[in-house]
């Protein structure tokens, strides 16, 4: 499966233009993941405030999951599955106090919301593989992929998730 995995990151990596020099304070990262034999390949451009915000305006993704049967359905499910990821990254924490969960709802555990949403650009490659499903594949590669976006950006290493004020002065 070496080969389909290259020829994800290979595609992601045209599609969104790598090696492009960018301004100061924005990066690109790259994360690739399988899962039951589909492959997927993100690139996460993101960009860090003077004050260490993050903002993730835009994620490209190329997949291959076999033939694509639904073209606008395993759209949807990849950019779902990227939409939500940001936020989880970022923010989500669950708060452990004498073995109960203290984060009991939306307040004390914060979700993406719609202002977080990046704009997903989803490719898929289509191979003659076993079509897999397509609902969470999309949500893990992110979390790293951002992780080195954030490094390219910034030079700072991130290695405890989630990211939340890690970077702010």
């Amino acid at each position: 499966n070496v080969g389909r995995v290259r020829d994800v990151a290979e595609h992601v990596a045209k599609m969104a233009g790598w090696g492009e020099r960018l301004p100061r304070g924005r990066g690109r990262g790259f994360a690739c993941g399988d899962c039951n034999t589909l492959f997927m390949a993100e690139v996460v451009g993101e960009e860090v405030s003077d004050d260490g915000e993050i903002k993730v305006p835009r994620v490209w993704v190329a997949v291959d999951c076999g033939p694509v049967i639904n073209p606008v359905g395993a759209e949807a499910q990849i950019q779902g599955a990227v939409t939500d990821a940001p936020g989880v990254a970022l923010r989500c924490r669950v708060e452990v106090e004498d073995g109960m969960a203290v984060s009991v709802n939306f307040h004390t555990y914060q979700v993406a919301r719609m202002a977080d949403a990046p704009d997903v650009i989803v490719d898929f490659i289509g191979t003659d593989a076993r079509v897999r499903g397509l609902g969470e594949p999309g949500l893990p590669p992110l979390a790293p992929a951002l992780c080195n976006a954030i490094f390219a950006a910034t030079g700072k290493r991130i290695r405890k998730l989630p990211i939340g004020d890690q970077l702010r002065a």
